[in-house]
């Protein structure tokens, strides 16, 4: 549900390196267990994964139960650190790297490689022709998106709140714009398939408030105390009414568009 401002600001991207924006991160809706059984499905061998724009780990742990090593790269020094904190130690098999995915220093051949709604903040251009030169031969990238509510009960009031505080950040809502960034990559792939998989969240309501402000559009660092305080009242009115017990249920669908890289894009 949450859209973002369209990229024109090749910085907006240094949001995420703040503490506090890795912290949130752990109340954006989990990826759900079926999507990992899945990607065991696609990638039979199993030796080497690559998780680009990692975050702090929701991608890398567990395939680190799955792959014998998984590289894990985030730009953000604070992404990487509580990445680390949540694993504890569990998975000696992740190579952690503070780098760009552009500049990360890759040592395939990977048999899978994955982004999680990171992929639109890379530079395809660089990127891509590297993997080209890093993949198993019937290694796979896979494109992973949809960690947000989807067609919720809060639905139809959504985008107005959206619109409006967006506009009060200095930016426009424009769901064309938005979907045109989170596909571009697609000219860059041999799509071998699309699926998408439902699941079911239930969260307390001040933890999904608290996980929006893991979005680069809305860190507290960005918004400062007083719009942060704003903004948590007008989320915090929209979504009570839909909320039982202070909980809310909602579905997530988990978009998987798979296939090989290109050296150059299709036209």
């Amino acid at each position: 549900m949450t859209q973002s401002i369209a990229k024109t600001d090749p910085k907006r991207g240094q949001a995420f390196d703040d503490l506090d924006v890795a912290r949130a991160y752990a109340n954006r809706a989990p990826y759900p267990a079926k999507l990992f059984n899945r990607l065991g499905e696609l990638t039979p061998r199993r030796g080497l994964a690559l998780d680009l724009g990692c975050g702090p780990g929701k991608l890398t742990r567990p395939l680190a139960d799955l792959f014998d090593q998984v590289h894990a790269v985030d730009p953000a020094a604070p992404m990487i650190a509580v990445g680390r904190d949540l694993d504890a130690g569990d998975h000696p098999n992740i190579a952690w790297f503070v780098s760009t995915a552009e500049a990360a220093p890759l040592s395939g051949p990977y048999d899978l490689v994955v982004a999680g709604v990171s992929i639109h903040w890379m530079d395809r251009d660089i990127l891509f022709p590297r993997l080209c030169t890093h993949m198993a031969a019937d290694g796979l990238v896979v494109i992973i998106g949809g960690d947000e509510a989807d067609d919720p009960p809060w639905a139809r009031e959504w985008p107005a709140l959206m619109s409006t505080w967006i506009s009060r950040m200095g930016g426009t809502y424009d769901r064309q714009i938005f979907a045109a960034e989170a596909s571009a990559h697609e000219a860059w792939m041999d799509i071998a398939g699309r699926e998408t998989i439902t699941s079911t969240v239930s969260q307390p309501l001040e933890a999904f408030i608290d996980g929006e402000h893991s979005r680069g559009t809305w860190t507290r660092q960005k918004m400062g105390p007083d719009r942060t305080a704003a903004f948590d009242a007008d989320l915090r009115a929209l979504l009570t009414p839909h909320a039982r017990d202070g909980v809310l249920t909602y579905d997530v669908r988990t978009r998987l568009t798979f296939g090989r890289p290109r050296s150059t894009p299709s036209i």
